[in-house]
Order: C-alpha cells, then sequence, then structure tokens
C-alpha cells in the first residue's frame, strides 16, 4: 500500500456571547474567496435574527471574535516492508 496524503479545508468562527461564553462554528470546504465583508454580514445576520444562542446562561449573541481559514494536510505512511 502506498502512504496516503489527505487535505482538508475548514473555516472557524468563534462566536462570542453577553455573558462571556464562546462558541466555535466549524464549516468544511468553505468558499476560497471569503472577505471580511462576509464575514461581517453574517455577524449582523446572526445578532438581528438571534439565530444563536449561549448555552451557558441562554444569553443573546454579541459578535464574531474571530474567523480563521486553516488548511491541513494529514500523511499517512505506509511501514509494511
Amino acid at each position: 500500500m502506498a502512504d496516503v496524503i489527505k487535505t482538508s479545508n475548514e473555516l472557524l468562527i468563534e462566536c462570542l456571547f453577553n455573558d462571556g461564553d464562546t462558541r466555535t462554528i466549524t464549516l468544511n470546504r468553505p468558499r476560497s474567496d471569503i472577505s471580511a465583508a462576509d464575514i461581517e454580514s453574517l455577524e449582523d445576520f446572526i445578532y438581528t435574527e438571534k439565530i444563536i444562542i449561549g448555552d451557558r446562561e441562554g444569553s443573546d449573541f454579541w459578535k464574531i471574535k474571530k474567523a480563521i481559514k486553516r488548511e491541513t494536510t494529514t500523511q499517512y505512511l505506509d511501514l509494511e516492508i
């Protein structure tokens, strides 16, 4: 068996709530052209429509603390001789 290389892309969106709690939303295979303006629009939408709430005390969403694109490469080595 040959070595196997797997690459994955994710967008991690860390949300901050009024009570100080945080939650991270992970999106697999995001668009490659996501901009800061897109993240700001998402933040406004989540805030005005109240589509998520904190799970610790049921607190309201406050803002997106950060959004990070992450690419991970994993290599599975064939160690058979």
